[in-house]
C-alpha cells in the first residue's frame, strides 16, 4: 500500500509543477533581449535575398534586383543592424516601459487566406 501511495505522489507532483509552469505568463528577460539584438545582426543579411525574393513573380527580375536587393534589402538590413546594436547595448535595462520586449514592430500580415480550390473551377488556369 505505501508503495502506491508513493507512486502516486510521485505521479502527482510533476503534473502540479507543470500546470504552474504552464499558466504562469511568459515575460521576456535580458537574455531575450540580447538574443534578439545578437539575432538581428547576425541575420540581417539575409534581408538582402528575401526582399528581392518577394518581388521576383510581382515586378520582375530587373526591378527585384534594383528595388528588392539594392534599395529595400540594404535598407531592411541597416535597419535590423542599428536595432540589433541598441537591443544589445540596452539588453541590462527595460526600454519599452519597463519590460525587455522588443521596440521593432511586428511583420505585416494581410490575413488573407486563399481559398483552395478555387471558386471558379472553369477558369482556374
Amino acid at each position: 500500500m505505501k508503495r502506491i501511495l508513493a507512486l502516486a505522489l510521485l505521479m502527482a507532483v510533476p503534473a502540479v509543477m507543470a500546470h504552474a509552469d504552464i499558466s504562469m505568463p511568459v515575460k521576456d528577460s535580458f537574455y531575450d533581449k540580447l538574443g534578439r539584438g545578437l539575432a538581428d545582426i547576425t541575420m540581417s543579411p539575409s534581408e538582402l535575398l528575401d526582399s528581392q525574393y518577394g518581388m521576383i513573380e510581382t515586378e520582375g527580375n530587373t526591378v527585384a534586383f534594383f528595388k528588392g536587393f539594392v534599395v529595400q534589402g540594404t535598407s531592411r538590413m541597416l535597419m535590423d543592424i542599428g536595432h540589433g546594436v541598441f537591443e544589445v547595448v540596452t539588453s541590462p535595462f527595460p526600454t519599452n516601459n519597463g519590460s525587455y520586449r522588443s521596440q521593432k514592430m511586428p511583420p505585416y500580415d494581410s490575413m488573407v487566406v486563399n481559398e483552395y480550390p478555387p471558386s471558379d473551377l472553369k477558369n482556374w488556369y
